[in-house]
């Protein structure tokens, strides 16, 4: 453990504390407590402390000067605390261990902007204890008050993301290298988050998009197709390799998440998983262009000339113009996942299985799709044998099976294979 108890050879009991934050790494705390049998109940209130004081250090929460006000190395902290600006510690420490591939270069980034616009403007040229709670509340309030560079003002999330997620971790470590002390952060009240609910396409939205793909952009057909009947989260598809697709057997593995050209791991452990791919998806991605020499680390969605994907020109380039072209409402490429789950549901998809298919919780799902979920009456319905039995191997995994097919005037057309019930009378 990080805070042991040892006895010295003159009988007392002492804390030894072995944390990064401590100068010269390691301290010596003493008790003034014997070792001996009549102070038994001491000895187990201090072993008590001692795994309070190495809990808090592995979570990053030990307050050395709360916990030894007068000890060994309370002088040298402080005289470090007050001599060390924020500036100081961001720039010269903490800024350059959060780069990549110790953290993601897109939270790097964000970190960077957050701190050479906002941070270091109010807070640069101040030590970490002049960071209370009445500052933190000041700092709050001139973000979402004052406009921000372009006469735009800040809304409440950004402000948060600077304040409670930035700053806040910057704080987090200097208490680690006892340069703070306390969490004024946990005092402070936020209002209750608005999370935006999915916005999903319709079945028939999903149809017209695909069928204005495949007549008129067909080269990125099989990516839209794919995001419409796997559910990936973008980053997924666009950083999916050869070497985790087999499109022989069906097969799809999620290994890695891409963005800002990046190989990242997936965004959770759940999101680590392997597909089962709907016809429709393995005929798309089995008639897509390949090059002559096929690498195992060949990215499977690439452009034109062969380079990886980038999504924000993607976007702006392609998805846009197809939903110009189709008149049908903005809405951004992530909510081709939304598509999927929403439409899952709604055909009675097991949320579990859908779940784990789309690398993510039960809870996510119940949260967020609750209003996709079948309704008393259907379930009913269902009961009672009066919706009939699903025909195709589509309708049993809960995704319809599109088919493209020639129209009039070499034009082509997506349909959806399913078949109606008709009821004997």
């Amino acid at each position: 453990m990080p805070c042991t108890i040892r006895t010295t050879p003159y009988g007392y009991l002492v804390y030894r504390l072995r944390w990064s934050g401590l100068p010269g790494y390691e301290s010596q705390e003493h008790t003034g407590i014997p070792d001996t049998r009549e102070h038994r109940d001491q000895r187990r209130e201090i072993e008590r402390r001692a795994k309070l004081m190495s809990a808090e250090m592995e979570a990053g929460r030990f307050d050395y000067l709360s916990w030894f006000p007068n000890g060994a190395k309370a002088d040298a902290l402080r005289a470090k605390a007050e001599t060390t600006t924020i500036r100081d510690y961001v720039t010269g420490t903490w800024l350059p261990r959060k780069q990549p591939p110790l953290v993601r270069l897109s939270t790097a980034t964000t970190y960077a902007k957050h701190i050479r616009c906002h941070i270091l403007p109010q807070f640069g040229d101040r030590r970490f204890a002049e960071v209370t709670v009445a500052e933190l509340e000041d700092f709050r309030t001139l973000l979402t008050a004052e406009e921000a560079k372009g006469g735009k003002t800040l809304k409440l999330k950004s402000a948060r993301d600077i304040v409670d997620s930035t700053l806040r971790a910057i704080y987090r470590d200097a208490r680690k290298e006892g340069l703070a002390s306390g969490d004024p952060f946990a005092l402070l009240d936020w209002p209750r988050k608005i999370v935006p609910e999915p916005d999903p396409f319709t079945e028939v939205e999903r149809d017209t998009l695909l069928d204005y793909f495949y007549r008129k952009d067909r080269f990125w057909y099989p990516l839209v197709c794919t995001q419409f009947f796997t559910g990936m989260r973008p980053s997924e598809a666009i950083g999916l390799r050869r070497t985790s697709l087999d499109v022989k057997n069906g097969k799809l593995s999620v290994v890695v998440s891409r963005s800002y050209g990046e190989d990242n791991a997936p965004k959770t452990v759940k999101s680590r998983r392997t597909l089962t791919l709907l016809p429709t998806v393995a005929r798309a991605l089995r008639d897509m262009p390949r090059p002559a020499i096929v690498r195992p680390d060949d990215f499977v969605f690439t452009t034109p000339q062969g380079h990886p994907v980038d999504l924000d020109r993607f976007v702006d380039q392609h998805w846009h113009r197809a939903l110009s072209a189709t008149s049908i409402t903005a809405r951004k490429f992530y909510a081709t996942r939304h598509t999927f789950i929403s439409c899952a549901l709604e055909r009675g998809t097991k949320i579990k299985w859908l779940a784990d298919y789309c690398g993510t919780s039960v809870e996510m799902i119940e949260k967020h799709y609750g209003k996709w979920m079948q309704g008393d009456e259907r379930q009913l319905a269902l009961l009672a044998g009066e919706m009939g039995s699903p025909t195709s191997s589509a309708d049993r995994d809960g995704v319809p099976i599109l088919r493209v097919e020639p129209g009039k005037n070499g034009s082509s057309r997506v349909r959806s294979d399913r078949r109606k019930t008709r009821t004997k009378h």
